[in-house]
């Protein structure tokens, strides 16, 4: 997706681009790696007597062995050292601080928010679970994924546009593999609050449909208030109703890099409030609505246990799988895609969804 200036100008890669990050607080990662992986990996029951014998029972329950504390001090000196040679192993290999975060914290969802923090979130019991396995995934030589069960490949590969990207030969595409294009059809510009649409949505939509590519189309959001939200979804739906829009039709919900944004200030209640306005516009004209964030701005700006009913497009990066706990239906797993008939970098998006009705 993309970031404009308050006249609906590109001007920057939104911070829903996930990137590896070099984490300002990597001794206080370091200690928690260590402490976690000590304390969550010891196995023997251990007996200080006098503070100076240990005994650990043997496994039948007939032998005793007995260990000095010196020995049990300079076994976890070990065990230290060993952890921090895989921490600065991994590190050198160019793993962030925040991959090896999300590995030892597999009950929580890791990520950075907007004061460069780690949160450590708990999973909600209550909402629905991907039932997409992460080993499923598969990455070829080129960086394309696909899902695959019993070594078929059951995913469906499509791109997103905007006219910042360039002229698309979709019989090209097509041939290349895409099945579908989700297209921005307009924004709304974050600083008059002008409702714009998108200079290339005619002809992109035009020529995929001509080429046999199934279409959806995603607009870029600023709405502050429901009735907003409903005016947004209304626009949409005038722009669309000529064609054959048989993909979702999408809320696009993410911040502005480095300026100030007409959403900035809403609560997540507010925001919410938005995304359904508008997701029940679409969903009341007989399209399929869905929402698209990146991990923080699920987290952290939107009330997920209030987002259930809706299909969500998971923006992640950097990743031979999504990072997200949750039911999501589209995958955009890159911004730097290459597909046949388009210059230049694109956006590439996975779902395993053969039906939106």
């Amino acid at each position: 997706m993309e970031t404009y200036d308050t006249n609906g100008n590109n001007m920057m890669l939104p911070d829903n681009k996930p990137k590896k990050k070099k984490s300002p607080f990597l001794i206080t990662t370091i200690i928690f790696l260590i402490t976690t992986l000590l304390f969550g990996g010891l196995h023997v029951v251990i007996i200080i007597k006098n503070n100076s014998k240990t005994t650990v029972a043997s496994s039948d329950n007939t032998d005793m062995n007995y260990y000095t504390e010196e020995d049990i001090l300079s076994a976890r000196q070990e065990e230290r050292d060993n952890i921090l040679d895989v921490i600065k192993t991994r590190l050198s290999a160019g793993d962030s601080t925040l991959s090896l975060l999300k590995e030892y914290y597999p009950d929580k969802i890791v990520y950075v928010n907007d004061n460069s923090n780690y949160v450590f979130a708990d999973i909600i019991p209550s909402l629905a679970k991907t039932e997409y396995n992460k080993a499923n995934y598969k990455t070829d030589d080129s960086g394309r994924i696909t899902y695959n069960v019993d070594n078929n490949v059951v995913s469906h590969m499509g791109i997103d546009l905007s006219r910042y990207n360039s002229t698309v030969d979709f019989a090209k595409a097509k041939a290349d593999g895409v099945e579908y294009a989700m297209i921005r059809c307009g924004y709304r510009t974050y600083g008059s609050g002008k409702l714009v649409q998108d200079t290339s949505f005619e002809k992109y939509i035009s020529d995929a449909l001509k080429n046999d590519v199934k279409v959806g189309v995603y607009f870029y959001t600023q709405a502050i208030s429901k009735e907003e939200a409903v005016e947004e979804a209304n626009y949409v739906l005038n722009m669309i109703k000529p064609y054959n829009v048989t993909y979702p039709v999408a809320i696009d919900v993410e911040a502005i890099s480095n300026d100030t944004f007409r959403q900035q200030d809403l609560n997540k209640q507010e925001l919410t409030d938005v995304v359904i306005a508008f997701c029940d516009t679409i969903k009341n004209a007989g399209y399929t609505p869905m929402i698209y964030c990146n991990l923080k701005y699920f987290m952290d700006n939107v009330d997920l246990t209030r987002l259930e009913s809706y299909d969500k497009w998971f923006a992640g990066y950097n990743t031979s799988a999504p990072y997200f706990p949750y039911k999501y239906s589209m995958w955009q797993y890159t911004s730097t895609g290459e597909i046949d008939g388009i210059n230049g970098n694109v956006d590439i998006n996975i779902t395993m969804k053969t039906s939106w009705k």
